[in-house]
């Protein structure tokens, strides 16, 4: 990845050049994710990648609707007006339950090549994964790679929703509890089958085989509650 006549070659280091010169400040919008992947001659899915791991960090922040922030101090950016909300897992399951299934029908048309290559290497980086946290993360990604491939500004609005909810519980005892290793191989193989039915753009078992997964998930969710 490069920019022409820079050695910037990640957005980290755009961002650090942006606040070392002062274009950015703190609370300040950060550009698109397709402004950034024009800008440092890269995909968006691999900016999409950076961000997620700088949001981790606490370096930035996303609002659905209003873009990406940086962040002050590693706290949420100070122009953000969205209420602290109590999530539930079941609530989100369900949640999920109610829309992703049907945006198979749009992923397994709209998805590009190049979709399918970030939906590929998702589901095999998440079924190389040992850990808990780390197929946990591969699963967040393989879900968002889906969603993305629908090419659909209100379908990646909705998406950004339900992952902010997702990464809300990540490391509570309510998320940790399903995320044992044979339930992450069931899922995984269960990613395989919705992957499989997306590059061959069946709509009707891509729809299934995510309303078939999530089923599998909220049985999970609910056999690890107390």
């Amino acid at each position: 990845m490069t920019q022409t006549g820079t050695d910037i070659t990640t957005v980290v280091q755009y961002l650090d050049s942006q606040i070392l010169s002062g274009a950015l400040q703190p609370g300040g919008k950060v550009p698109t994710e397709r402004a950034l992947a024009d800008l440092l001659g890269c995909s968006r899915h691999d900016v999409r990648r950076q961000l997620d791991a700088l949001e981790s960090q606490g370096r930035i922040s996303r609002e659905v609707g209003r873009g990406t922030f940086l962040t002050r101090d590693g706290t949420a950016s100070p122009v953000s007006v969205t209420a602290p909300v109590t999530i539930s897992p079941l609530d989100l399951i369900d949640a999920r339950a109610a829309w992703e299934p049907n945006l198979m029908t749009l992923v397994a048309v709209a998805a590009t090549d190049e979709d399918f290559t970030e939906i590929r290497r998702c589901l095999e980086s998440g079924e190389a994964a040992r850990q808990p946290g780390e197929f946990a993360e591969w699963d967040i990604a393989f879900h968002r790679a889906l969603a993305m491939a629908a090419h659909n500004s209100v379908v990646s609005a909705l998406h950004d929703l339900i992952e902010s909810g997702r990464r809300r519980l990540a490391g509570s005892v309510l998320d940790d509890r399903p995320y044992t290793p044979a339930n992450y191989a069931v899922c995984q193989a269960e990613h395989r089958t919705i992957a499989e039915a997306i590059f061959d753009r069946d709509v009707v078992r891509s729809r299934e085989a995510m309303r078939d997964h999530l089923r599998t998930v909220r049985r999970q969710l609910l056999a690890g509650l107390p």
